[in-house]
């Protein structure tokens, strides 16, 4: 079930939560999941059972909470002991949305982009972990409103999120350009403080993640398609580019079970 946050502070940086149970995971065509570079932050509350994750060469089994900044390589996911989880979904402007919420030093979390949700948020967030494992279920959203809202740091918004607001949501570099004046190294500069990227890795892992989820969600094989849609040069860059991100071409990658193909698009 997809909850969007209710609190308005929490709405600009929080997509939606997302509440799941053992019944939705057998609903799945696959417990084995890929996900793949994103700048995307999740935040996945263990409620009950535990996962089983493979990231950098890593394999290993926890119940604890993680928080995910952004993805540099593509990772496994094994939900088959899972019984139930909440995925907060943040805004997706990497790191930037992280910011107002966590304790955790911005470049540590850049350095370590996959780590237990209490290393970023503090203490208090197992505190919340256990109370949302014995809270009503019609409560769990107005929970995590209220918790987020209290972690909630006004000072800590930056550019970024100003310019997804006042400017283009988009963040197309030619209107922000034009409406603050700035150059693109005074931009690169934002972005890479906010993001961990450049402005034109930002947009091209933004236009890979729309990719993504159309390629999965419609099977469709015609690559002309993804070409003419989303810019790219022709076919070869095209599927140069999902390799790229991947591993694999994009007629693999349909074939492949993928978080983002199930999972809401509310953003």
């Amino acid at each position: 079930m997809f909850y969007k946050p209710q609190h308005s502070e929490v709405q600009k940086h929080i997509d939606h939560y997302w509440l799941l149970r053992a019944s939705d995971f057998f609903g799945f065509n696959s417990r084995d999941m890929f996900a793949y570079p994103g700048i995307t932050p999740d935040l996945i509350i263990v409620l009950e059972g535990q996962y089983a994750l493979t990231y950098s060469g890593k394999r290993f089994v926890s119940d604890q909470s993680l928080l995910f900044s952004f993805i540099h390589e593509k990772m496994h996911v094994d939900f088959s002991a899972l019984k139930r989880c909440i995925v907060v979904k943040f805004k997706s402007r990497g790191i930037s949305s992280l910011i107002p919420f966590v304790r955790a030093d911005v470049a540590a979390i850049m350095q370590d982009p996959v780590l237990f949700a209490e290393d970023a948020f503090g203490a208090k967030v197992q505190k919340l972990n256990d109370h949302l494992k014995k809270c009503d279920p019609e409560r769990l959203v107005s929970e995590l409103d209220h918790w987020f809202a209290k972690q909630y740091r006004k000072e800590n918004e930056g550019f970024m999120v100003e310019m997804s607001q006042e400017v283009s949501e988009a963040f197309d570099l030619a209107a922000i350009m034009d409406a603050t004046g700035y150059s693109y190294s005074t931009l690169e500069r934002y972005f890479k403080k906010e993001t961990g990227l450049t402005p034109k890795n930002f947009q091209t892992l933004k236009r890979f993640k729309k990719v993504l989820r159309e390629l999965t969600t419609t099977k469709n094989h015609d690559w002309q398609h993804y070409v003419v849609k989303y810019g790219y040069y022709d076919q070869s860059h095209f599927i140069k580019e999902m390799k790229r991100f991947t591993g694999h071409t994009p007629s693999v990658l349909i074939q492949l079970p993928s978080l983002i193909g199930i999972r809401p698009d509310y953003s």
